[in-house]
Formats: C-alpha cells, structure tokens, sequence
C-alpha cells in the first residue's frame, strides 16, 4: 500500500486569505516501510505579497527564497497530483483541518480534481501520550526532526512516526468521527480532567479532549461530559 504524507507551509492560517508558499509531499510504502518518492516545493506568489516576520521566524523561508527558488503553484499542484494519483491515501498531521483546506482550494484554482480518503496523523493514530505536536512525537518515538516547518522534513517526520503503528488500524480509526468532549468540572476537581488528557480551552473557559467517537465508547470518565463531533475543514 502507498501512502501519500503531505505538509504545507503557508503565509498564514486562514485557507480563505492566505497562500501556499511549500509543498512537501512523499509517497511512502508501507510493505517496505520506507520514502519511495518525493517531492518539494517553494511557491512563488502571484501578489507578491511580503512575508510577515513571524512566518519567516517560523518557517526559516524567505522572499528571496521564494523569488529565487519558488515556482508557480500550479506546477507544484500539478506535481502533487500525479504523485497523489500513485497512492492509495493522503495523510496529513492536523490535515482534515488545515492541509485539506489550502489544496482543495488550490486544486479547484487550477482545474485539478482528487479523490483519496483523508487520514489525520493528529487524530487517526492511536498515540500513547497525550502530546500531539510533531517536535514532541518524533522525540517520544526517539528521533529528531532536525528542520520543524520546513514541508518534506515535517512530512517524513510524520511518516516515520506513523511507521511505529498498524496503518490498517489508522485507515479504521480514520473512518470514526472524531469528536471534542468538554468535561463538566468543578474548579475543585479539574485535577479530575487533567489527569486524563483533557487541556485547559482558556478562550471558552473549558476543560476539552478531541478524541475520536470509537475510543470514546469504551471510556468511562468520573465526571459528566458534553460531545460535540468536529465536522473536517
């Protein structure tokens, strides 16, 4: 089976206003467990919009990388597709909410179609930890991803990290609806919460954990709890 992993580095995080500026993409087979093909690419910008300090701080990517070494999106998209139309699944980490969004854009702008079932590397692999961010994955599985936000890198980074797993039961896993369960606790008891994965939401005064309904089944918390199913993009 061939699984295509893609990372994205965008100008910001809004699908709406903002533009792709690298693509990574690799197609990784999951028999030999290793890259078979890749692909990565700067994407220069038709607005020529500068770049604000923080993207650059992040990503490391500059407006003369782009001008010097990007080409147009549509070539890039064009290259992603031929190598996407190889495999079986996309993947993507936190894909179903940000990668997914940028490409069916920009595969629409470009007359492009593509049907893959999405996997979420966020959501669909059943982590032992609590963490979620691809720097701390790839520690927790003993490795380093030596260039965080740069596309390819992140990308086999994540593929490396899935590796560990039963991609069968990652492709199950991605057919459950995943769901944010908001647990009703006191501020004497949100000790309660903590212990078990959930994460403070400041903005909505909540304690929640996104999780998908499959596992949710099969858990009994000491407390009441809400479910709301997160609808992808």
């Amino acid at each position: 089976m061939l699984i295509l992993g893609l990372a994205l580095e965008t100008t910001g995080l809004s699908h709406e206003t903002d533009e792709i500026i690298e693509l990574g993409a690799v197609a990784w087979d999951t028999e030999q467990n290793k890259p078979v093909a890749m692909i990565n690419h700067l994407i220069q910008q038709p607005k020529k919009m500068p770049l604000e300090d923080i993207i650059v701080k992040i990503t490391g990517i500059t407006e003369n990388d782009l001008n010097n070494f990007g080409i147009s999106e549509q070539k890039a998209i064009q290259d992603y597709v031929e190598l996407a139309n190889k495999c079986d699944y996309v993947i993507a980490h936190n894909g179903n909410q940000f990668d997914k969004q940028f490409i069916e854009k920009a595969l629409t702008r470009h007359g492009e179609k593509q049907q893959h079932i999405w996997l979420d590397s966020m959501t669909d692999v059943p982590y032992q930890t609590a963490t979620r961010k691809l720097t701390y994955l790839a520690a927790e599985h003993k490795f380093l991803n030596p260039y965080s936000h740069r596309a390819l890198f992140d990308v086999l980074t994540m593929l490396k990290v899935c590796s560990h797993y039963d991609w069968n039961e990652i492709i199950t896993r991605a057919a459950s609806p995943t769901v944010q369960v908001v647990a009703k606790v006191s501020k004497e008891d949100r000790l309660l919460a903590k212990k078990v994965g959930f994460r403070w939401d400041a903005k909505n005064y909540q304690w929640v954990k996104v999780m998908k309904e499959m596992d949710l089944v099969k858990t009994d918390f000491n407390f009441e709890i809400e479910v709301e199913t997160i609808t992808p993009g």
